[in-house]
């Protein structure tokens, strides 16, 4: 599935918040009925005696209300939906002010429906994707035909594990010069030169990470210096509690989640592989529906891949960027 499917909420819901208004509108009018005194002192105050009368104006008030209220929960129904993509699913609502929400869809994800008996009866319910993370977590609300639309985000999530394209083969990476999708690095943080840890030398690693996901994702070999000669990872392995792979992916899980955030961390996959006897490291990245943005020193940039560089984008460029890449997904 590579197109996206767009999802309205059930039209019981227009006709359920249209009753509510009626419902409300005749306890209002009720209460307003106890004070008649009031509205008539406020009739009078007024031009109106002049054009309409006191229960001309009466009736006159209450359709325009009822009118704007009823317009008011149509476009609120109108403008609500849900959009389904091969790696995400996002929800629009909002009249006034839009509203999107985008939550990736994980292979981790748990997905119920829930409906009452009206909602049995009509046909209608809700779908519930949890992966135990309010953040990451969203609901599906009184959609129609909700078992239909389960199986659809069955076959997305499921599809989760098939979006990389097989293990890389390491040695022809590192037969290749770096490119826009090929980028080489010494060590995630083991500094050759000072012979110590270089946090710096992380953050290089996360830039690089997050220009492939705002790019067009690509492929990153650490434990391999520019000159593509393999120098392993076991200074990195030293430099850990746990010192071996393990170790390895569980500190670049920390890092990820840090600069560049833990939802985009399922377009991330590491892969550990032997070259000339020394362990490497291809983290293979999957592009990003939604921008991406690496979080340095309480600062927030803007990575794309131009050629074979890493290139930061002004405020003005990332805004043209993102209308030209993202908004096509």
């Amino acid at each position: 599935m590579n197109e996206s499917v767009n999802i309205k909420r059930s039209p019981i819901v227009l006709i359920r918040t249209l009753v509510f208004i009626e419902i409300m509108g005749f306890i209002a009018y009720a209460i307003a009925a106890q004070l008649d005194h009031y509205k008539y002192e406020i009739y009078s105050g007024l031009s109106l005696p002049d054009i309409l009368s006191y229960q001309s104006a009466k009736i006159l008030f209450l359709s325009i209300a009822q009118f704007t209220l009823t317009i008011y929960a149509f476009l609120r129904w109108y403008y609500e939906s849900y959009t389904m993509r091969p790696r995400s699913i996002s929800h629009q609502r909002g009249v006034f002010f839009k509203k999107n929400k985008t939550t990736p869809l994980q292979k981790t994800m748990s997905l119920t429906i829930t409906s009452g008996p009206i909602g049995k009866m009509l046909h209608y319910g809700s779908v519930h994707i949890e992966n135990g993370d309010s953040n990451n977590s969203i609901v599906l609300s009184d959609i129609s035909r909700p078992g239909q639309q389960l199986k659809t985000l069955e076959k997305l999530v499921a599809g989760t594990n098939n979006r990389f394209s097989g293990a890389p083969n390491v040695a022809r990476l590192i037969s290749e010069d770096e490119h826009d999708k090929l980028e080489f690095k010494s060590s995630l943080r083991f500094d050759y030169k000072t012979q110590s840890v270089n946090h710096n030398l992380e953050k290089a690693t996360m830039k690089t990470i997050a220009a492939f996901l705002n790019s067009k994702g690509g492929h990153l070999v650490i434990g391999v210096d520019n000159s593509r000669k393999p120098l392993g990872l076991e200074n990195d392995y030293k430099t850990l509690k746990r010192q071996n792979s393990d170790g390895f992916e569980n500190h670049f899980t920390q890092i990820f989640n840090k600069m560049i955030g833990p939802e985009f961390r399922n377009l991330v996959k590491l892969n550990f592989k032997k070259i000339e006897g020394a362990d490497t490291c291809v983290a293979q990245v999957i592009q990003s529906p939604r921008p991406v943005y690496l979080k340095l020193d309480d600062n927030e940039q803007f990575y794309v891949r131009t050629g074979n560089a890493t290139t930061p984008l002004k405020l003005s460029e990332v805004e043209s960027y993102s209308r030209s890449r993202f908004e096509k997904n």
